[in-house]
């Protein structure tokens, strides 16, 4: 009797490094394309696409859930050396480029569930202050001038607001 072998499932990390190299062939074959003089002034964009390529293929910090989120890019290696370039330029981005692109990635690959958990727990807390007959917005707005009376410590007899029409209105009559 034959045994059958069964083949391990490819990781999303080893599906993402296939297509990081690939792409990063891909460039590397596109700049041959161009004289000294604008691959000179490539250079920024040249360094950060090796940067990237380096990091999601020579470290082992890329998880399979931030590999899974960053397959869902036909060029993951071309959104990663933007960000990284932008990061580079604007952000506060320190001499640790590990440190840097771990924190590019976990930007990126949010998921939505964490804003789906803060969206669901808010409209509960709000639901359950102002009940389920006032409308979610104007609960929100209701909660937003409250937090601003605390902050600013403003009273009633202080504060007015404008609704929609444009009518001013004390916000202890309401």
């Amino acid at each position: 009797m034959k045994k059958s072998k069964t083949k391990e499932p490819i990781s999303n990390v080893a599906l993402l490094q296939a297509r990081v190299t690939r792409k990063y062939e891909d460039f590397k074959e596109s700049m041959i394309e161009f004289d000294s003089e604008t691959v000179f002034e490539l250079a920024s964009t040249i360094t950060a696409y090796h940067d990237v390529y380096s990091y999601i293929t020579q470290k082992d910090f890329i998880i399979e859930d931030e590999a899974e989120s960053l397959l869902k890019y036909e060029n993951p290696l071309k959104m990663l050396a933007d960000a990284w370039q932008d990061y580079r330029k604007y952000g506060n981005c320190t001499d640790d480029r590990d440190e840097c692109m771990d924190y590019i990635l976990s930007d990126i690959t949010a998921t939505d569930d964490d804003e789906d958990y803060i969206t669901v727990t808010l409209a509960d807390e709000l639901r359950e202050k102002y009940g389920d007959d006032m409308p979610l917005n104007t609960a929100a707005l209701l909660e937003l001038v409250e937090l601003g009376r605390r902050f600013f410590n403003f009273n009633d007899d202080d504060f007015e607001y404008y609704d929609y029409n444009g009518e001013g209105n004390d916000c202890a009559e309401k």
